[in-house]
């Protein structure tokens, strides 16, 4: 169980701070000492451990779901990453928590059920960051699939949630629902409901509420081998900078790692003799978005196309006061260290379903702000199957004290942290039937709460609805420490996005932000939204940041232009690579 942790003494110094305000002094001191600390002091926080009941290894959704959950039980556990939190498929995802209609017109029910299932939960437990969206599709003469069809497959859909949420529109009452779709032999359209969030910070949230609960997580911490032996599994970690190097110790190791999931070295024995063959099966599968201005393609809905092409359905919808045409599904054969990016040819298959949707738009790649894409973490069992027939099941595997955990989706990602922690619970009282009824509750308990905690003050926040609505998204339980920890005058949002600056500061205090990337493109996506990549805010980012990094001037702008370079590589347009479709 985790140990009662002590103010350490960066909580001291952020009390001492701000002698003339006791309700910030109040605030601040509510915070774990977990959320407050260098990234010196965590680092010798987790060396000072002997060993811990688990650790995991990834720092995306799936990690991070079972590091929450692990956290509600009491384990003392650490999460490892080997880059930034949310760094792979968690910050690139289509953003959609959703129940899988398409799986279940391919007869994957359970998976559908299932994820049905975790929407309605998330969308109890999590808003505002998850948040209930309208989803429509138009039907054509002679198009696949028409409204009868489509309708009966929502009336199963709807029936697993347990309340009718759909409805067929006539033309007329339709082009007022989805205004300038594409008219030329349409019947009307059909509007049903799913879920939209947004990834990265619901990765944040969950590592921050986990920090609260004692927990510990690192980025920039490569776990290069893991040692399998019979009694505490044995994890070489290197460190970003590469003068550090970590030996940690756990009597369960978590590989939660994605699509990277066979880049993992584990040793089977104290001779080290590292496996030849992989834990699974993977298959990288790329998925890409274009960014636009929601001024040039304006929706309010979620407007689902069957690409002329292929027939799959591609989503063009609002996001972060921008609109997100998406996504592709293609091999994904690039370097696994780089990030992904959009190909020529997904390009102009994703600008070609804006065209066949929205005709009179007129929208052409000048009108496009940024890009981008994401691998997912699919296994599969037969490599010639088109990508997008692919099972979207996630599967958990053991080996001695090493659990594998891949596939799934993002909507699934408590009830994953749940079946991962029942084998784990398995696994630590092997040799202890008393701890074991003591885990099992544990586990049974955290497993009815929510997996994400809300703010509980009485009063409003004192700021315009969006604005509230802003804070209580990304901090949650924290939201009150966040606005005390704030200037009322900062929190502001930056140009048209949703951000405000005061998030920043707070980013760059409690979230451990290593490079200039980690704070533009996952803990605030202004590199996402703002034409190139916020270049022209980035003097304003570096005056209001500094004084709470330890950045020098040279160090800045290292990191300026290597955010640049990256942002020109893997978010702007695509610089004419062509791939199959």
């Amino acid at each position: 169980m985790s140990k009662v942790i002590k103010l350490n003494e960066t909580l001291k110094r952020e009390v001492n701070n701000h002698d003339n305000n006791d309700d910030l002094k109040l605030t601040i001191a509510k915070l774990n000492s977990h959320v407050l600390m260098t990234r010196k002091e965590r680092i010798a926080d987790i060396t000072d451990v002997t060993a811990w009941d688990m650790v995991i290894i990834g720092g995306g959704i799936t990690g991070t779901g079972i590091l929450k959950l692990a956290c509600q039980m009491g384990l003392k556990v650490l999460l490892l990453e080997q880059k930034d939190f949310a760094w792979g498929s968690s910050s690139r995802s289509s953003k959609m928590v959703h129940g899988g209609l398409r799986y279940m017109a391919q007869g994957q029910v359970a998976l559908t059920r299932e994820s049905v299932v975790e929407r309605q939960r998330l969308l109890k437990e999590g808003q505002p960051l998850v948040t209930k969206q309208s989803f429509v599709l138009s039907h054509y003469k002679k198009a696949f699939p028409g409204p009868w069809l489509f309708n009966r497959l929502l009336s199963c859909y709807d029936f697993i949630a347990g309340e009718k949420q759909h409805k067929f529109w006539p033309k007329s009452s339709y082009l007022s629902l989805a205004p300038q779709v594409a008219e030329h032999d349409l019947l009307g359209g059909t509007q049903f409901f799913d879920a939209l969030t947004e990834d990265a910070r619901l990765v944040q949230r969950l590592i921050q509420e986990s920090l609260q609960l004692g927990g510990q997580a690192l980025n920039y911490a490569q776990v290069t081998t893991l040692d399998i032996n019979a009694a505490d599994n044995q994890l070489s970690v290197l460190l970003e900078d590469q003068k550090q190097r970590l030996i940690i110790n756990a009597k369960v190791v978590v590989n939660a790692c994605g699509a990277w999931t066979n880049l993992l070295q584990i040793n089977q024995d104290k001779q080290a003799n590292i496996s030849k063959k992989p834990p699974v099966n993977m298959r990288p599968l790329r998925g890409s978005h274009l960014v636009i201005a929601n001024w040039r393609l304006p929706v309010a809905s979620v407007i689902s196309v069957q690409h002329a092409q292929d027939k799959r359905p591609v989503q063009i919808y609002p996001w972060q006061n921008v609109t997100i045409v998406g996504t592709t599904d293609v091999e994904h054969h690039d370097d696994m260290a780089l990030e992904a990016k959009i190909s020529q040819s997904e390009f102009d298959y994703l600008l070609a379903t804006i065209e066949q949707q929205f005709p009179h738009a007129q929208i052409t790649k000048d009108d496009i702000i940024s890009t981008f894409a994401g691998v997912r973490p699919v296994t599969t069992t037969n490599d010639s199957l088109a990508p997008s027939k692919e099972k979207r099941d996630h599967h958990i595997a053991k080996h001695q004290g090493v659990f594998t955990v891949t596939g799934g989706k993002l909507t699934t990602f408590r009830l994953i942290a749940q079946q991962v922690l029942t084998m784990v619970c398995q696994q630590l009282t092997v040799n202890d039937k008393t701890n074991a009824l003591v885990l099992t509750d544990a586990l049974n308990i955290a497993s009815q709460q929510p997996i994400l905690s809300q703010y509980t003050g009485a009063e409003s926040l004192a700021f315009s609805h969006d604005i509230e609505q802003q804070i209580l998204a990304c901090y949650g339980e924290l939201s009150a420490a966040f606005v005390h920890a704030s200037e009322k005058t900062d929190c502001q949002p930056i140009r048209y996005s949703r951000h405000l600056w005061a998030e920043l500061v707070w980013s760059v205090k409690f979230e451990q932000v290593q490079h200039l990337d980690d704070l533009l493109l996952r803990r605030t996506r202004l590199g996402n939204v703002l034409p190139e990549g916020a270049r022209d805010l980035i003097p304003q980012v570096k005056a209001l940041c500094s004084p709470y990094l330890t950045w020098s001037e040279k160090k800045w702008q290292e990191e300026i232009r290597r955010y640049l370079a990256l942002w020109q590589c893997s978010y702007s347009l695509p610089q004419g690579e062509t791939s199959s479709i």
